[in-house]
C-alpha cells in the first residue's frame, strides 16, 4: 500500500524544478533509499532541505465565453488565465554535474595539504640531523682511526728497537758467560777414590 504512495527522485525534482544530482546527493547524505522511490516523509525532508514551499493546485481553466455587441461586430474576449509558475527543466537540453559544498572540499582538501607539507618538512628535519650525526660519527673515526695508525707504526718502531737491543744484550751477556766459564778450572773425574787436595 504504501508503495503506491511513493514518487520517484525524478518525479520530485521535475515537479519542484530541483536539480536531480543535488537531490541525489542530499538522499544520500541523510541515508534516504531512493532505489523504490521517495515516501511521503522523505518528500517532506527534501523540502524543508531544498526550502521548498507546496503550491495550491492551479484552478480548471474554464471554458471562455464570448460576447457578442451586434452594433460593430466586435467581439471581446475575457482575460486569459496565466500560469503562476514556470519550470526552467524544459528550456533545459542536459543536466550539469556538480558538488553540493565545493568550498567545503577544497577547505578539507587546503587542510590535508598543509598536513602533508608539514609531515614532508619535518621528515627532511628528520634526514638532516640523521646526515649530520652520521658525518659526525664518520669524522670522529676517521680522526680516531688516523691516530691509531699512527701509534701503530710508532709502536712497530718502538717494539723493533726494543727486539734488536735485548737480543744484543742477549748475545753480550751470552758472550761474557762463556768467557767466565773458560776462566773456571774443569772438573775432571775421580780414580779409585775422591781426588786429593
Amino acid at each position: 500500500m504504501e508503495r503506491s504512495t511513493r514518487i520517484s527522485l525524478h518525479g520530485f525534482c521535475r515537479d519542484h524544478d530541483l536539480p536531480k544530482s543535488s537531490v541525489y546527493e542530499r538522499c544520500k547524505a541523510l541515508e534516504i533509499n531512493t532505489s523504490e522511490g521517495l515516501s511521503p516523509a522523505d518528500c517532506d525532508r527534501l523540502r524543508l532541505e531544498f526550502n521548498v514551499q507546496l503550491t495550491a493546485p492551479e484552478p480548471a481553466v474554464t471554458q471562455v465565453q464570448a460576447t457578442v455587441q451586434a452594433g460593430n461586430h466586435y467581439m471581446v474576449l475575457s482575460t486569459p488565465q496565466l500560469p503562476q509558475t514556470y519550470s526552467l527543466e524544459g528550456l533545459r537540453s542536459s543536466e550539469a554535474v556538480g558538488f553540493d559544498d565545493p568550498l567545503a572540499i577544497a577547505a578539507r582538501f587546503l587542510q590535508d595539504a598543509d598536513t602533508l607539507k608539514s609531515a614532508m618538512q619535518q621528515d627532511i628535519v628528520q634526514r638532516q640531523q640523521r646526515l649530520a650525526q652520521t658525518q659526525q660519527a664518520k669524522d670522529a673515526i676517521a680522526a680516531k682511526t688516523q691516530e691509531l695508525q699512527l701509534e701503530a707504526r710508532l709502536y712497530q718502531m718502538q717494539s723493533q728497537g726494543l727486539d734488536t737491543a735485548l737480543t744484543s744484550e742477549t748475545q753480550q751477556l751470552s758472550e761474557q758467560l762463556q768467557q767466565l766459564n773458560r776462566m773456571g778450572k774443569p772438573t775432571e773425574p775421580a780414580e779409585g777414590g775422591s781426588p786429593s787436595a
